[in-house]
């Protein structure tokens, strides 16, 4: 071997070394941006859920009714698309999104100011959503063998 033939495999083993140290360090920064993007979910998904008033079937108020959907969508799209953990969902929400889909499901009068009734509301991902945490929830409960 030449000491040009040695020179390009030390060049091009040093490129391959950087290039390797590239990629790595991409699917760190891949990882970060994802990170951040699931932050910012929580964030939105925490003030869709600040305001959330009770909803009584007696009195219907639209706006805290759509409200109400509005933060039962968004944690369903979090929940079916994998955008945030679903332990955190689960853990954080459950309660709350049970709750409310399970009162808005069975109210089937019309919403002031709208021509739909809650029930109507309830999209199929809120219900696949609903269906999901269910799941888990009945994941938690242990069972013993005697």
């Amino acid at each position: 071997m030449t000491g040009f033939e040695i020179a390009s495999l030390f060049v091009a083993g040093i490129s391959l070394a950087i290039s390797l140290i590239a990629v790595f360090l991409s699917g760190k920064a891949n990882n970060t941006n994802k990170n951040m993007f699931r932050r910012q979910g929580v964030i939105d998904l925490h003030m869709a859920w600040q305001d959330i008033s009770e909803i009584d079937k007696d009195n219907l108020i639209g706006p805290d009714i759509v409200k109400a959907v509005n933060a039962l969508s968004l944690t369903a799209s979090l929940w079916n698309h994998d955008i945030i953990e679903k332990n955190i969902l689960y853990q954080t929400y459950w309660t709350s999104y049970k709750d409310l889909y399970d009162t808005l499901i069975n109210i089937n009068d019309l919403i002031p100011g709208q021509k739909k009734t809650c029930r109507s509301l309830m999209t199929a991902e809120i219900t696949k959503a609903y269906e999901g945490m269910k799941n888990a929830d009945l994941n938690t409960i242990t069972q013993t063998k005697l």
